[in-house]
């Protein structure tokens, strides 16, 4: 397994019994946030850093995080801890966090596949886990089946664990249902794939994770905006994702794509996906 590294040391054990800690709690909020780094990020690390800066996420899950080095040095100019594992191919998966990580596991075998990396937290509120994925991408109908079998051997993984707050982000490359994709101004290559079967769009990945119970935390606040989370110099497609479970959902306060910093048409060909949630 590949190593993890803390690149900030844990606070001081905070005092429960004082009434303080306990206002601290009620009024606490947590902020997270996916990233698609595009490629590792390395050319790109200044803006990359900007950005994570400027929104001050506490868990930051990083997909085609491909440059061990460039999440390393992320995760020490923003004082956090970090975890990195290899994919199943060529695009590798990250996580950044504030808070240190208790327990994390990589895994990238088929038909898990590209990577989904679980990491376990001991926040100020309780536990949350933390499922950061990245399958593989194209919406051509033979992609879509084995990310919809990529999301069924992610459900096994949590339901064989003692259940636990936990969210699942990342860049999914699927469609939602009611999600339109402005395939007209996507790249010519793409459009040219998307003519093997008619410019159509299956939907088999995300319902399977809704039928699951999982909420969609963007649509649910924002029913009707389009959210695009690619491309950035020319959006035209919604696949990066923060999904809660119920008990998340409870305390989801915000979602947006964060598409108003000046730097992120340099930074990559994602918007990055901001959530927040209250104690």
């Amino acid at each position: 397994m590949p190593t993890t590294a803390a690149s900030s040391p844990a606070s001081s054990p905070p005092n429960f019994g004082t009434k303080k800690w306990r206002l601290e709690i009620r009024d606490w909020r947590l902020k997270v946030l996916t990233y698609n780094l595009e490629f590792g990020g390395r050319k790109q690390l200044e803006a990359i850093h900007t950005i994570l800066a400027q929104t001050n996420a506490d868990i930051i899950g990083l997909t085609e995080a491909d440059d061990h080095e460039v999440v390393k040095i992320l995760a020490e100019l923003l004082e956090m801890h970090h975890a990195w594992g290899h994919g199943s191919g060529k695009r590798h998966i990250a996580l950044l966090s504030r808070y240190p990580i208790q327990q994390w596991q990589i895994y990238n075998q088929p038909p898990l596949t590209q990577a989904a990396l679980e990491a376990k937290f001991e926040l100020p509120n309780g536990p949350l886990t933390i499922y950061n994925v990245h399958f593989l991408p194209f919406l051509l109908l033979p992609f879509e089946i084995r990310r919809r079998q990529a999301v069924g051997k992610l459900l096994q993984i949590i339901r064989a664990k003692p259940p636990t707050p936990h969210l699942i982000i990342g860049d999914i490359n699927a469609i939602g249902p009611g999600d339109r994709v402005l395939q007209h101004k996507n790249p010519t290559r793409m459009r040219r794939l998307m003519l093997l079967q008619f410019r159509l769009i299956f939907r088999l990945a995300i319902p399977r994770l809704l039928r699951a119970g999982y909420t969609d935390c963007f649509r649910y606040l924002h029913p009707h905006a389009d959210g695009f989370t690619w491309w950035t110099t020319n959006p035209t497609t919604r696949y990066d994702y923060i999904f809660a479970d119920a008990h998340m959902l409870s305390k989801l306060q915000a979602c947006r794509v964060v598409d108003d910093h000046p730097a992120v048409h340099l930074a990559s060909d994602h918007f990055p996906l901001l959530a927040e949630f209250t104690s």
